[in-house]
């Protein structure tokens, strides 16, 4: 019986990762790399034409733009069905979150080939799970969903730098208030269920 190959485009404008990531790639047995674009529009128009499963895609193919997510976005929206992995090293709670509402279907830091591995075969065989560079952005995100207006507010301003008592003269409030607004969202960002 042959093997059903994982067909895959390797999106990557780094010379150097492009060939050390094409060189384990084509060392599984159930993987075909198909296609190396390393720029977006190259990756959008391949996506086109080519049948992908899965597509490893580098966040930034130009200096810091973060196009990688662009080109995900664009690919999503043809419906083509083939999932993307973004490759990274950046650990950014928002970037993360925008590549992940953006489309991809996984986060995943480059150096690691075997949890990109492991995400390529996760993706193909449709199983959802997130690696665990992307997990924690997700789920602070989601608990972040769950704060009231007034909590949001307090929360922003103390991740610019607030102190309490600045916030709680910024809201004309005491700081046994603030005190209690920082206890909730201290509570609802910690759950674990």
């Amino acid at each position: 019986m042959l093997l059903e190959k994982i067909k895959i485009m390797l999106v990557e404008d780094d010379p150097r990762w492009q060939k050390d990531l094409a060189y384990d790639l084509e060392m599984e047995p159930d993987i075909e790399l198909i296609k190396i674009a390393s720029t977006k529009e190259e990756a959008v128009e391949a996506s086109k034409l080519l049948p992908l499963d899965v597509i490893l895609m580098d966040i930034n193919l130009t200096e810091n733009n973060l196009d990688g997510i662009e080109a995900t976005f664009e690919i999503s929206k043809l419906g083509n069905g083939s999932k993307i992995i973004m490759l990274t090293a950046i650990t950014d709670r928002d970037t993360i979150v925008k590549a992940i509402e953006w489309g991809a279907a996984n986060y995943v830091s480059k150096s690691s080939i075997k949890d990109i591995l492991s995400c390529i075969r996760d993706a193909f065989h449709n199983q959802v799970s997130l690696h665990p560079d992307a997990t924690g952005a997700i789920l602070r995100e989601i608990r972040l969903k769950s704060l009231t207006p007034m909590e949001k507010n307090v929360y922003n301003l103390k991740e610019e730098g607030y102190t309490r008592p600045q916030i709680a003269e910024y809201f004309h409030t005491t700081l046994d208030t603030i005190g209690t607004h920082m206890k909730n969202i201290s509570k609802k960002l910690k759950r674990r269920h």
